[in-house]
């Protein structure tokens, strides 16, 4: 019992502290669906002309330490990241192909975002 409680306190404390910012979310996103291998939903539902992380980080500004969510917004965005973390939330475990499919059709605005190149009405 005590252990439980004790492995309790050590993962309420992980969560504080204070939030991670707009462009580590938005990057810690693209990378988990940039994972090889890549799920075909990704390939199917998003433009790619190169390097999966690579051209998402360019194309949404979220490389950017200055990047800040617009549309959609950050608790859309994470509500949407949910899904990718259902496999383990270590940053380098892939998600299951079947929860990126929920992703990309439930998260039909975050889908949108991917594709929008910054310059032209990206955030």
């Amino acid at each position: 019992m005590k252990r439980c409680l004790a492995a309790g306190w050590v993962l309420a404390a992980a969560c504080n502290g204070p939030p991670a910012p707009d462009a580590a979310v938005c990057q810690d996103f693209i990378h988990r669906i940039c994972i090889q291998p890549i799920c075909s939903a990704v390939t199917s539902n998003i433009i790619l002309t190169g390097d999966c992380e690579t051209t998402l980080l360019a194309r949404t500004g979220c490389s950017a330490d200055s990047f800040t969510f617009t549309t959609p917004d950050r608790d859309r965005f994470l509500a949407c990241r949910l899904p990718l973390l259902r496999a383990g939330d270590a940053p380098d475990t892939p998600p299951n192909c079947d929860d990126v499919q929920d992703v990309m059709t439930t998260c039909l605005d975050v889908v949108n975002f991917l594709n929008t190149p910054v310059a032209d009405g990206g955030p």
